[in-house]
């Protein structure tokens, strides 16, 4: 918790960063809009059923409809068939594809993990996928971020990741202190448990003390593709003396910042993985960093949740 007596409360840090918020050049709603644009013109709803469960690029479609036992196409609408009429069923047959694309190469960084397709978090899966494949179908990623954060006499720090070299995606950007997928079959508290040790080292005795916040989400044309996430953002304070230890080979290296830098890394660089800078902002909001002094409060914090994930 931050302490009313600190020598920078939320109130002296908000004062301090109050001029730069106002900077022309400070920039926290291009994050927002980056992460909130794209055009569906371009891309083919994927069906279920009436259920539209993904989008997918409609130059892609003669892939769908090499498999029409599986899917069917018309019109720039794409659907699973009819006859896969049960979670496992589907699961099963586009299970196969994926696999058959990975082959052509049309799928890449094959994890071996499967993620739930879901109208809703709280709905039972349609059917499950191969994360790899997540973005190729434009369905709804769930995720869980942490932000581990130290309060210093004189102020609020924040824990910052580095990803390492040979990550698939965003190699040897900034990242959370600890972040995740959400495996299909686990919870979002029993993956942020898991996280915490494999990314940072943090025992489950100290992970516990981890508090919920809610989530955000992300709704983009990213790189010729839709990428939507919803990402439950979870907040953990840590000791002066902790220091973070990989355990899975993921992260490279790690710094504590005082929390201006990161407005600064935020703001005005493209040096954060790119989802991760929502979660900072929402991070700011919530601890009075962010006020409703700044022009664009209000579009700021409406965006973070803009993206039509449930």
């Amino acid at each position: 918790m931050l302490f009313p007596d600190s020598a920078y409360s939320f109130f002296k840090l908000t004062e301090l960063l109050m001029n730069d918020f106002h900077h022309p050049e400070y920039n926290l709603k291009r994050w927002v809009q980056r992460c909130n644009t794209r055009d569906l013109t371009r891309f083919a709803p994927l069906h279920i059923g009436d259920t539209v469960i993904g989008w997918v690029p409609k130059d892609h479609l003669s892939r769908f409809r090499e498999h029409h036992t599986v899917f069917g196409v018309m019109d720039a609408e794409v659907w699973v068939q009819g006859h896969l009429n049960t979670p496992a069923a589907r699961t099963s047959a586009v299970g196969e594809v994926l696999v058959e694309w990975e082959k052509r190469g049309w799928v890449s960084g094959w994890r071996d993990e499967l993620y739930r397709v879901s109208t809703r978090f709280d709905d039972e899966p349609l059917l499950l996928v191969e994360r790899a494949a997540a973005q190729l179908l434009g369905i709804c990623s769930y995720g869980v971020h942490l932000n581990g954060f130290v309060q210093k006499s004189e102020g609020l720090w924040m824990w910052i990741a580095r990803r390492a070299k040979d990550r698939p995606h965003y190699p040897g950007y900034l990242d959370h202190l600890v972040a995740g997928g959400l495996t299909a079959g686990q919870s979002a508290w029993e993956v942020v448990i898991r996280e915490c040790w494999e990314e940072a080292g943090i025992p489950e005795s100290l992970a516990q003390r981890c508090r919920p916040n809610g989530f955000v989400t992300v709704f983009m044309d990213h790189y010729g593709l839709i990428k939507r996430d919803l990402l439950f953002t979870y907040d953990l304070e840590l000791p002066e003396d902790f220091e973070p230890e990989n355990m899975d080979g993921e992260v490279e290296d790690f710094e504590l910042l005082p929390i201006k830098d990161v407005v600064h890394l935020v703001a005005e660089t493209d040096e954060i993985k790119l989802n991760c800078n929502l979660v900072i902002i929402d991070f700011f909001v919530r601890y009075g960093i962010l006020t409703p002094e700044h022009p664009h409060y209000s579009k700021i914090v409406l965006g973070l949740r803009a993206g039509g994930c449930a």
